[in-house]
């Protein structure tokens, strides 16, 4: 269709879709749940109504409990941080959540709303983008595709490709708005099979007011199934704020019903949106639209990828949009520097703006223009009439109020001018004055065009049954073109920019011109009120006066306040003053002579300023006075520096600092006034230093160094204070604090030199006095800092070697204050009481001490303490382990004097070990003595009987007599024989001579020793020989074997077998030899290694052993570096080890 008529008839109401609120819906979409949630605790404040069909969970089991009910803890403190920081950095937050239908995958998106937090989870539908490299790599492509364009349109069309590429849709587009919120197709990307939109226009009202604001909040906007069926939250209103949730930054806002009724009923069979906002310098700059023909979710991660790169859009936007109008600005630039040029350079702007009437033209692209000043016009190239144009200004001067006023359509606004709508269609006029009513207007013509829309943009009009008019979605998108009348070419921002800039020039221009001429005007008032002066002028007829505007300021009045009585004139006088100034008046009158007074006034402000007056009489014909012509001026500035020279002549007169003041030659400053204190301290009258120098001051003892200082300072002007000697009148010299100052004058032009000089003589030799007594003091402080040094030195050196001492001592030692208190123990006592330190301080140490003895120990101790002796007992310690230590403890009283006690001193010797020595010593010699007293009794007794004669007449049993002896003499001779080898190898006086010996040689010599007691026993010998080299004692090793062998055969029963064995194992060879014995009891497998120790006592009888095989046998594997012990099952044999390293050093 074709029609001419505006597109927007104007009985219509257009704001109906404005006034939807669509931020507030009070439901959201159906694909995802909202949680509306209270800060800190995460309280669930809302939720939305589906949360049971995706979660199993019903909204009231949920209301008003926190989110830690749904969350894992993890989340939740994850949630927590992120809210403390950068909000923005949690959004997507992966977390799951246990459901009756499984575990299910969520993305969480986090915003804040009036002070709420809201939280909406989107289900993961795929997790192959899920960090921030994923995200690097869908962008990264179209980024560089971007970065190669040149032109907007290649840049658009690269755009809608990718975005299309990335998600997938029907039909991507960029949709840009006009200058009127129009807008136009001007990309497109689709399948083949769609209807293009390419140059399609779509009305503004197509996206109302308020979208189009939260288009510019929330720059992306997802509607997956516009067939959705939206979801409330429960409850409706926030209970906090009582009214429905602003929803604007929300994922999941629900979409107005306008809006999907406007996509149901498009010709594009839309399923499924998404829109990303460009915004150019704040402002929606246009739309990349995506539909789709069927449903369809985008992820999160894409969805952020295609915001990013509407973003990077946005910003290589402003970029080409400025290039491509840059050669542009710099024409319109050269342009307006010339008329700024012409009009600096003529009378007035209107000269210089018509020196370049063709430039005035080029300067907006205008085919005319018309220049407003002073009532009059100028016209310039194609123009309405003069009438028009007055007509047009009177109208825009009652109705626009606007800084500057351009349009593109004058009809619309001004339907006048449709009948010069050929020249000026398109306006735009600057006001330079408005007061003076100086304007510059431009004309455009028109230019018809032609434009395509995408179905009729006028919106039908449905009756609703009340009667209202209702605004609704336009049914047809078929092509409706509109011809477009009355419209110019649109004004560019560039054009708009340079004529407010012409304007600022023009201002400029004018001001600076207006400020040289206010100079002018100034400097003649200055040359006038320069001297600050008042006129009077008094008339004595009448009584009356007249004061200029500075006799008023100088009085303290406003100009023109003065009401011209003399009674006015008096109150402004200070109380005190009024009577003088009428005396000096009157005499000034009988005298006939000029009036001249000074007198005080006060101003308003209760501040009091000097006056000096001066007048003139006049007189008539007869002599008599009729009139008083005068000045005032204010003279207090005159007064106070007056007062304050007077004041400044007493304080010279009067100090008792010398003063002198003399010219400002460097070389020879010649002194031109001294006060009366320099007479007293020098002896020199004013007179007789006239003229002189002051080095007529200086002798022999003044220092040349600081005279030095002195010429140095002068000559760079500078201040200086020092101290010296100078000579009175009569020789004798005196010390002196000199201070000297360069004076300037009001010019800053240094004119005199002022030196200040006071008698420090007492002061100094009271310095001598001191120095010489803090030198006294000083070598006095030396000699005993070096006293104390020493002393110090020898008290540390004293302490470090009783410390080292004491940390060393193999002795433990303690001390105790006066009360019986530990103050210290070193190391060994520590270490053997089982406390630390700070655990003994105190009475703490008594807590060690076996409680069986604490008491006792107690008392003796108290005892002790009291008669102050020397104290000593046997203490048994409990160690924390529960090890106990015996302890011989010793302590002596300390005193600084004989009768002043400061403390203990104490030690404590461990003899816990020399205890054990004591009763093992006990223990073998009751043994030994026992064992000894055995054989010795049955030598004795076989002995005795064969003495007595008893067996004389048998021979045989006179013989079993002697066999028993010599038996028991041999078992004796072994006893003794092994004790002292034993006590050899423990006291290691017992040398090994070391070889390297074959194993198997070792086993055979060992078998061969014990052979004919196994075949008498009637015991296998096995051996399993294995040929390993071992550096050892030869015979002690075979010792070892053929005790471990041999009792191994005596405890064995007939018919077994006894076995011998070696295994080379890493660093060392194990032996082993093992029978199949009665075996030994688990509570002897240790004790049978000791001395005298047999599993049975009557073997040592029986078996014929002394009990100390095993022991000397463990003491040479221990003096080999190897171990020996036994492994026993009671009933069915023993196996006894030993191991000997391989290498010895």
């Amino acid at each position: 269709m074709n029609q001419t008529n505006p597109p927007f008839p104007q009985t219509v109401d257009l704001t109906n879709c404005d006034r939807e609120p669509i931020h507030i819906p009070g439901l959201i979409q159906s694909h995802g749940i909202l949680f509306v949630l209270q800060e800190p605790q995460l309280e669930i404040l809302q939720v939305s109504n589906n949360i049971f069909q995706i979660l199993g969970i019903h909204p009231q089991e949920i209301l008003g409990k926190k989110l830690k009910k749904i969350l894992k803890p993890r989340l939740i403190e994850e949630i927590q941080k992120k809210l403390a920081e950068e909000l923005g950095t949690i959004n997507p937050l992966k977390l799951s959540i246990n459901t009756p239908k499984g575990k299910l995958f969520f993305d969480g998106i986090f915003h804040r709303s009036n002070g709420l937090l809201i939280m909406e989870l989107e289900p993961v539908t795929s997790k192959e983008f899920s960090d921030f490299w994923s995200l690097y790599h869908l962008v990264q492509t179209p980024i560089a595709k971007i970065q190669k364009t040149f032109t907007l349109n290649e840049l658009c069309q690269v755009i809608v490709k990718e975005v299309r590429k990335l998600t997938g849709f029907d039909r991507v587009m960029i949709y840009q708005f006009d200058a009127e919120e129009s807008g136009m197709v001007i990309a497109e990307d689709k399948l083949e099979e769609l209807v293009p939109y390419l140059g399609l226009h779509y009305p503004a009202s197509d996206i109302p007011l308020q979208a189009r604001e939260l288009y510019k909040l929330n720059l992306l906007r997802l509607i997956p199934d516009i067939n959705y069926q939206p979801v409330e939250l429960i409850p409706v209103n926030n209970p906090v704020t009582n009214q429905p949730i602003d929803l604007s930054f929300s994922v999941l806002r629900s979409v107005s019903p306008i809006h999907i009724e406007y996509l149901k009923t498009m010709d594009m069979g839309v399923g499924a949106t998404m829109t990303i906002s460009l915004i150019r310098n704040q402002q929606l700059w246009g739309l990349i639209a995506c539909h789709h023909q069927s449903p369809k979710y985008i992820p999160y991660e894409i969805r952020t990828a295609c915001e990013l790169l509407g973003k990077v859009m946005a910003l290589k936007l402003t970029y080409k949009e400025d290039n491509e109008t840059l050669d542009y600005r710099i024409k319109l630039n050269s342009i307006q520097s010339k008329f700024v040029e012409a009009i600096s350079q003529e009378d007035s702007f209107l000269d210089g703006l018509l020196k370049e009437k063709t430039n005035l033209l080029d300067l907006v692209g205008a085919q005319g223009a018309a220049i407003f000043t002073d009532e009059n016009l100028t016209l310039i190239g194609q123009t309405p009439e003069l009438a028009d144009i007055q007509e047009l200004i009177n109208w825009f001067t009652k109705t626009i109020k606007q800084d500057i006023f351009y349009t593109d359509s004058l009809p619309k606004l001004y339907p006048v001018a449709e009948k010069f709508k050929q020249v000026g269609s398109g306006v735009l006029v600057l006001p330079i004055d408005n007061i003076q009513k100086h304007y510059v207007l431009w004309f455009r013509p028109e230019v018809i065009q032609t434009v395509n829309w995408a179905g009729n943009p006028n919106k039908p009009v449905e009756v609703e049954q009340n009667g209202n008019q209702r605004l609704t979605p336009r049914k047809s998108f078929d092509l409706w073109q509109e011809t477009v009348r009355f419209k110019s070419l649109p004004w560019q921002q560039c054009e708009i920019d340079i004529a407010l800039e012409l304007r600022s020039a023009i201002v400029g221009i004018v001001l600076r011109k207006a400020d040289e001429l206010a100079k002018v005007n100034q400097q003649l008032t200055l040359a006038l009120s320069a001297v600050k002066m008042g006129i009077w002028d008094f008339d004595l007829l009448t009584n009356q006066m007249i004061w200029s505007s500075d006799h008023e300021k100088i009085f303290g009045l406003e100009p023109g306040s003065f009401d011209g009585t003399f009674e006015t004139f008096e109150s402004c006088i200070y109380p005190e003053d009024r009577a003088a100034i009428l005396l000096a008046v009157e005499q000034a009158r009988l005298e006939r002579q000029d009036y001249q007074h000074q007198f005080r006034v006060v101003w308003p402000d209760g501040s009091i300023h000097w006056i000096e007056a001066k007048g003139k009489f006049f007189y008539d014909s007869d002599g008599n006075p009729v009139r008083m012509l005068g000045t005032v001026v204010e003279i207090s500035d005159r007064k106070a520096r007056e007062a304050q020279l007077r004041l400044l002549e007493s304080v010279v007169i009067s100090t008792n600092d010398s003063i002198v003041i003399t010219e400002i030659d460097l070389i020879s400053p010649r002194i031109i006034y001294v006060n009366p204190a320099f007479t007293r301290m020098t002896g020199y009258t004013l007179e007789e230093v006239l003229g002189k120098t002051p080095r007529i001051l200086q002798g022999e003892k003044t220092d040349k160094t600081v005279l030095a200082r002195l010429h140095t300072a002068l000559q760079n002007w500078q201040p200086l204070q020092v101290d010296l000697i100078n000579y009175r009148k009569d020789g004798s010299p005196f010390w002196v604090e000199l201070s000297i100052v360069p004076v300037a004058d009001e010019k800053g032009c240094y004119t005199n030199w002022v030196a200040v000089q006071r008698d420090i003589t007492e002061r100094k030799q009271a310095e001598a006095n001191l120095q010489q007594l803090n030198q006294e003091l000083e070598i006095r402080v030396q000699q005993r800092t070096h006293a104390l040094l020493s002393s110090q030195t020898a008290l540390q050196q004293s302490e470090a070697e009783f410390r080292s001492l004491s940390e060393n001592s193999p002795i433990g030692i303690f001390r105790m204050d006066a009360q019986g208190r530990c103050t210290y123990t070193n190391p060994r006592c520590q270490a053997i009481c089982g406390y630390t330190f700070d655990q003994a301080l105190g009475e703490g140490w008594l807590e060690f001490v076996h409680p069986e003895d604490r008491e006792g120990l107690i008392e003796q101790w108290s005892q002790t303490l009291s008669s102050q002796r020397e104290f000593s007992a046997e203490v048994r310690y409990l160690h924390q382990d529960r090890t106990l230590r015996f302890a011989q403890m010793r302590i002596s009283p300390l005193s600084k004097t004989i009768s002043q006690l400061i403390g203990h001193v104490g030690t404590v010797e461990d003899i816990t070990e020399r205890r054990a020595i004591e009763t093992m010593k006990s223990e073998f010699i009751s043994i030994v003595s026992h064992e000894l007293r055995t054989p010795m009794t049955s030598i004795r007794g076989s002995l005795g009987l064969l003495a007595a004669g008893v067996f004389k007449n048998q021979p045989e049993s006179a013989q079993k007599m002697l066999d028993i002896a010599v038996h028991d003499t041999e078992r004796l001779v072994r006893l003794v024989n092994d004790i002292l080898d034993l006590e050899r190898l423990d006291s290691q006086k017992v040398n090994l001579v070391k070889q390297w010996c074959d194993l198997v040689t070792l086993m055979e010599q060992s078998v061969e020793t014990v052979q004919s007691l196994a075949e008498e026993s009637q015991i296998l010998l096995l051996v399993e020989p294995t040929s390993v080299q071992v550096f050892v004692d030869h015979d002690r090793i075979i010792q070892t074997l053929v005790n471990l062998v041999s009792n191994a055969i005596k405890f064995s029963p007939p018919e077994t077998t006894v076995t011998l064995s070696i295994q080379d194992q890493a660093d060392q060879i194990l032996f082993e030899v093992k029978d199949q014995g009665r075996g030994i009891p688990a509570d002897q497998l240790e004790t049978i290694f000791g001395r005298f120790q047999q599993v049975d006592a009557s073997d040592s009888r029986q078996k014929g052993g002394t009990g100390l095989g095993l022991a000397i046998s463990k003491s040479i594997v221990q003096q080999h570096g190897g171990k020996l012990w036994v492994e026993s099952i009671v009933g069915e044999g023993s196996s006894f080890y030993f191991t000997l390293p391989k290498l010895l050093d």
